[in-house]
C-alpha cells in the first residue's frame, strides 16, 4: 500500500513550480523559505522567512494568494446587514459565518454556523457542511478589538482557507480584517486582494496599515533609521515586515 506523502520539501528551480503536494509544501527559494498549498477554489503562498543573501540558482518565491472566482462584495455586505441585525449593540455576542463555494448555483453563498455565542468568543458547528468546505471563516469581534486573538489563532490553526473579523459592526465605520491561513501559517491581506470590488460601509484594515507603513518607509527615504515614532511602531508593531526598519 503506498501511502502518499502529505508535505514536501522542496527547491524553487523555476517561477511557475507547480504546487504538488496534497496538504502543503515549504519551499527553498532564491530569496526565502515559502510555505505553498492549492485547493480547488485558491493558490497561496506565505513566506516563512527572507534570506539576506541571495541564492542565485533558484527562482525567486512571492507571496500571494489567488482565487479561481473572486468573493462578491455582496457576500461581505451580507454578511454584516446579517450581524447588524442579529445582534444587540448593548449586548454584544459574536457570529461566526461560512462562505463556501456553492456547485448548484456557480456562485459562492455564505451561512451563519454559530452555535454557541457569548461577548468574546464563538463556537462553529464544525458538523456543518458549509464550515466544512468554507473558503472563508469570517466572524465578528467586540467593539475596539482590531486584531487577530490568540483564540483565534488557535481556533483557526490546522485548516487551509481565508479568515476574516468584523469590528464595530454597530458603529458608522464598521471594520474589516483578513488573513489566508495554510496550516497554521498567516498572513494579513487586503480584502481587494480576494474581493471583486470593496465592500461598501467597510473600511480595511490590512489596507489602511499597509498604507500607513508605505508613509513611514517614504518618510525615512534615503535617511540612517536610528529610530522610529513610538506611534509608528505601536502601529506597525503586528506587521511581519517591520523587522525590516
Amino acid at each position: 500500500m503506498n501511502i502518499p506523502t502529505l508535505v514536501e520539501r522542496k527547491f524553487l528551480r523555476f517561477s511557475d513550480q507547480p504546487i504538488t503536494a496534497p496538504l502543503y509544501e515549504i519551499v527553498i527559494a532564491q530569496n526565502g523559505v515559502f510555505k505553498r498549498a492549492k485547493r480547488r477554489e485558491m493558490t497561496a503562498s506565505v513566506e516563512l522567512s527572507s534570506f539576506t543573501i541571495k541564492i542565485p540558482e533558484l527562482a525567486s518565491g512571492v507571496a500571494m494568494v489567488e482565487l479561481t472566482e473572486k468573493i462578491s462584495a455582496r457576500i461581505f455586505e451580507e454578511i454584516l446587514a446579517h450581524a447588524r441585525a442579529s445582534t444587540d449593540a448593548a449586548n454584544f455576542t459574536e457570529n461566526l459565518y461560512a462562505v463556501f463555494w456553492n456547485e448548484e448555483t456557480g456562485n459562492y453563498a455564505w451561512e451563519e454556523i454559530s452555535r454557541h455565542r457569548n461577548f468574546g468568543s464563538t463556537i462553529g458547528r464544525d458538523d456543518s457542511s458549509a464550515y466544512k468546505h468554507a473558503i472563508l471563516e469570517i466572524h465578528t469581534h467586540p467593539p475596539n478589538c482590531r486584531n487577530f486573538s490568540a483564540s483565534d489563532n488557535l481556533d483557526e490553526s490546522g485548516k487551509f482557507r481565508l479568515f476574516g473579523i468584523l469590528i464595530d459592526i454597530h458603529s458608522a465605520k464598521p471594520l474589516i480584517r483578513l488573513r489566508v491561513g495554510i496550516y497554521d501559517s498567516f498572513w494579513e491581506i487586503p480584502v481587494e486582494t480576494v474581493s471583486d470590488t470593496p465592500p461598501e460601509n467597510l473600511t480595511d484594515l490590512v489596507k489602511l496599515e499597509k498604507e500607513r507603513l508605505a508613509e513611514i518607509y517614504q518618510k525615512f527615504e534615503g535617511q540612517e533609521i536610528s529610530y522610529i515614532c513610538a506611534e509608528d511602531y505601536q502601529f506597525s508593531q503586528n506587521q511581519i515586515y517591520i523587522e525590516n526598519l
